[in-house]
């Protein structure tokens, strides 16, 4: 992945889940290894300033990297569509115990879900149980472009890759005979 991609960070933004299950750049290290943007204090600082949850990008990194593992776990299961694994299943299934959800119907007769307050963790852990194993789980998807390994949601059925740069990527590495995903 290119730099000043990776300092930009087109990918953050979307959803608090996402926001850090993507912290983790699969294969964009100079040699091949993971990247780590929680890790590098200038990476931290441009992922806090795009993360679209400012109470998440306010933890300390230690709570980060402790939420991100099962989150991460969580996403990957649903994104591969198999039963999410028992440890990170009931760290996220405790944590969202402690986001409150309330139902209110409006003045239309729609009914609404509504978080009640309670811990940011809590939230993204309710959020990422819903994601991994919700409604749209069959739109879960991981990318498996070079240098990628993003989650994201389809936007449509036969979506592959996060990004038109990482499907170019990918064409590009199996045109030249790299193992792609």
């Amino acid at each position: 992945m290119p730099l000043r991609n990776l300092r930009e960070m087109p990918w953050i933004g979307e959803s608090p889940v996402t926001d850090l299950a993507n912290t983790v750049l699969v294969g964009a290290g100079p040699a091949g290894e993971e990247v780590d943007l929680l890790a590098d204090p200038q990476l931290l600082a441009s992922w806090r300033d795009k993360a679209v949850d400012r109470q998440l990008a306010n933890l300390p990194v230690d709570q980060l990297q402790e939420l991100r593992e099962p989150v991460r776990l969580a996403l990957d299961a649903g994104a591969r569509q198999i039963p999410l694994p028992g440890p990170a299943r009931t760290r996220l299934n405790t944590l969202a115990a402690q986001a409150p959800v309330t139902f209110q119907v409006d003045d239309a007769g729609h009914l609404t879900e509504c978080e009640a307050g309670g811990p940011v963790a809590a939230a993204v852990a309710r959020q990422a149980l819903v994601l991994a194993a919700g409604p749209d789980q069959a739109r879960l998807r991981r990318c498996p472009a070079p240098s990628c390994g993003m989650f994201f949601l389809a936007r449509r059925r036969d979506q592959a890759w996060c990004s038109i740069g990482c499907g170019n990527r990918a064409r590009a590495a199996r045109r030249s005979g790299q193992r792609v995903g």
